[in-house]
């Protein structure tokens, strides 16, 4: 494993930083410049005290290309692709202006790349959302890809058709999968605009958008979920919820008082699991199993028998061929001990964890540096998917906790590093987060 940490700050300087599973060091791996790169940490609505740093920005500046090079999405909407000693160029999201005070702020640039997709399809392509809308970047022709269908044939929003879906609102997630018939799917994760009242289901709309044949569709799809009650309500849609046993029936129901708008974030996805990872309100972590295609009760899922097709009535939901059930929660056993540093100001200890997760091979790896700078390792915890170890019974219901061990050096804060072209003044935390698998002949290329 090969765990990369990434920072900019308010002059457009940015640095990426790397070091090996097991590894005493972190090395410098990118330092660069990025003119007019802004990003949403440094935003502050006048005459007030708010902040809007790092709301939903964690995790989702940077994304390594290979060879080197990197791409940056920029909160102002502008995505760079550079490399260090190259001259680097950036292409502007085409997703509307909103005309909002400081339009740019909680509007992060979510990035996904795949070598595989690109190589099977002779391809150089950089998939972007911003706003709930999805562009594609060709980083040969260093322009943006036009898609007959899409808006002005530059971007396809998500979600046109659902409640509460509103494009002023950010992204809160991106990244691409490919099913067992080997065609890829794009995946998006945007917060929608739902009172209470209205937020039965999750906040967080999940949709997939498919690449058959590597051109990309013209419309987005809702991701299915295991129905865990009559009105096939899923885990998904819950996210944080507890559930309560009626022992009489032997079921599990939605306990009472509970809150039903699992906010999600931090979508990352694990090709070698066939699974993805959401981050959920209060650091709870979902996993789960990503559709090989829409479910319903007729369809013989792809391993030979049913998957989640029908209303369980709380039930525990089927086992897949392999062993594992399709969906399953983590929460952290994280000790605020001399690693999680205090907070100023007489505030005391903190307790928030998992603000950047990446997930390979079933484990999942957490960075725990954010902007009240406190943190200074990798964490991962083994979910158990690649081990053999079934889920058999409650992984729904009760999360696994986890045992999270440190896996990584101790890493110095941005404004800390020595030696760089372009420093990283005034900013002390990264905010950019992923761990990449990397082969041992060529320590740079993805498997």
């Amino acid at each position: 494993m090969v765990f990369q940490l990434g920072a900019v700050n308010s002059n457009g300087n940015a640095v990426v930083v790397e070091s090996r599973a097991g590894s005493n060091a972190w090395k410098t791996v990118f330092n660069g410049n990025l003119p007019g790169c802004l990003m949403n940490e440094f935003t502050n609505i006048p005459l007030t005290s708010m902040t809007l740093a790092h709301h939903h920005s964690l995790s989702t500046f940077h994304k390594p290309l290979g060879n080197n090079r990197f791409a940056f999405g920029c909160s102002n909407g502008w995505v760079f692709v550079a490399a260090d000693g190259q001259e680097l160029f950036s292409v502007a999201s085409p997703s509307p202006n909103l005309d909002l005070l400081f339009p740019y702020a909680n509007s992060p640039v979510y990035l996904a790349h795949s070598a595989e997709f690109n190589q099977r399809y002779k391809k150089n392509w950089l998939f972007a959302a911003q706003h709930g809308n999805l562009f594609i970047i060709d980083i040969d022709k260093q322009q943006l890809v036009t898609v007959p269908g899409w808006k002005d044939e530059t971007y396809l929003p998500m979600g046109d058709d659902r409640m509460g879906v509103d494009h002023s609102k950010p992204m809160t997630g991106l990244d691409i999968y490919q099913d067992k018939k080997g065609t890829f799917h794009v995946l998006g994760v945007m917060e929608r605009n739902l009172k209470k009242r209205d937020s039965h289901y999750s906040r967080p709309l999940l949709q997939s958008l498919t690449l058959n044949g590597g051109e990309p569709d013209s419309r987005w799809y809702d991701i299915q979920d295991e129905p865990i009650n009559a009105k096939g309500d899923g885990l998904v849609q819950f996210g944080e919820v507890r559930f309560i046993t009626d022992d009489e029936k032997g079921i599990h129901v939605v306990g009472e008082n509970n809150s039903l708008r699992g906010d999600f974030s931090g979508l990352n996805v694990d090709p070698y699991t066939r699974s993805m990872v959401l981050r959920g309100k209060h650091h709870q972590l979902v996993v789960v199993r990503y559709p090989v295609e829409p479910v319903s009760m007729a369809y013989i899922g792809a391993w030979g028998k049913r998957v989640s097709s029908k209303i369980l009535d709380g039930k525990e939901p089927p086992l897949l061929e392999d062993g594992y059930p399709k969906t399953f929660r983590v929460t952290h056993d994280l000790q605020d001990d001399s690693d999680l540093l205090p907070v100023t100001k007489g505030r005391g200890k903190r307790y928030a964890h998992h603000h950047m997760i990446s997930m390979k091979k079933g484990t999942i790896f957490s960075a725990e540096a954010d902007f009240e700078g406190f943190g200074q390792y990798v964490y991962q915890c083994n979910t158990g998917l690649t081990s053999g170890e079934a889920w058999k019974k409650g992984a729904w219901i009760e999360p696994r906790h986890c045992q999270w061990e440190k896996v990584s050096a101790s890493y110095t804060r941005p404004d800390k590093l020595e030696g760089l072209n372009y420093p990283l003044t005034g900013i002390n935390y990264f905010h950019s987060f992923t761990a990449e698998v990397v082969n041992e002949q060529d320590p740079r290329d993805e498997l």
